[in-house]
């Protein structure tokens, strides 16, 4: 396959997403969290949920003097799949199955071996490094970004669905209500119960 011209090299998109932070004078990770109205984090830990910010001491491969720009300290210790299962390291299994990492050092470690302090942290540097709320891929300043984002582009089409005026006549006249799930509706048509979310295998 030949590239396009454009492609001439290695382009590393997160180093992008930063360099173009601060050229478009993006706030810092926790004054973009005051403005969406959460509360500035005062740790590294507190960005992503980890316990430690130190690095290890015990591991004899990882540089003592300069851990932070060691690439052993990000060697992964153990491996999950998507139930919670310890995958063999060295196996051909992480290669499909991995869905969960854990490093030699935490990522709280590099952060504060990079930035030191907590307020210097890129926006787009600690939404990714942020522990992911319950139920969703997101941290709790991405997930308030993209809440805010969508909610705006749904409120100002004219034509979602629910500003439709007549679904209230609807709702009034025939007692049908356009936010009834597909369970609802099987409980209504055939008269039995099913399991809340239809199409999930229990």
């Amino acid at each position: 396959m030949i590239l396009p011209l454009c492609f001439t090299d290695v382009s590393d998109l997160a180093a992008d997403d930063v360099q173009r932070g601060r050229d478009h004078a993006m706030p810092s990770y926790n004054d973009l969290r005051k403005a969406y109205g959460l509360a500035p984090v005062k740790s590294f830990t507190e960005i992503t949920g980890e316990s430690t910010d130190q690095f290890p001491t015990d591991n004899p491969k990882i540089d003592p003097h300069d851990p932070s720009d060691d690439p052993d300290s990000l060697d992964f210790v153990q491996l999950q799949d998507e139930h919670g299962n310890i995958i063999p390291l060295g196996s051909d299994a992480p290669q499909e199955n991995a869905v969960t990492g854990v490093c030699a050092t935490t990522l709280a470690a590099r952060l504060r071996a990079i930035y030191g302090d907590v307020d210097k942290v890129d926006a787009f540097v600690g939404m990714v490094s942020e522990k992911h709320v319950p139920g969703t891929e997101f941290g709790p300043l991405q997930l308030a970004i993209w809440k805010k984002q969508f909610a705006a582009l749904r409120d100002g089409d004219r034509f979602f669905y629910l500003s439709d005026p007549v679904l209230q006549t609807i709702r009034q006249t025939y007692g049908i209500d356009c936010r009834h799930t597909l369970a609802d509706l099987i409980k209504l048509d055939a008269g039995i119960t099913v399991q809340p979310k239809v199409f999930e295998a229990s």
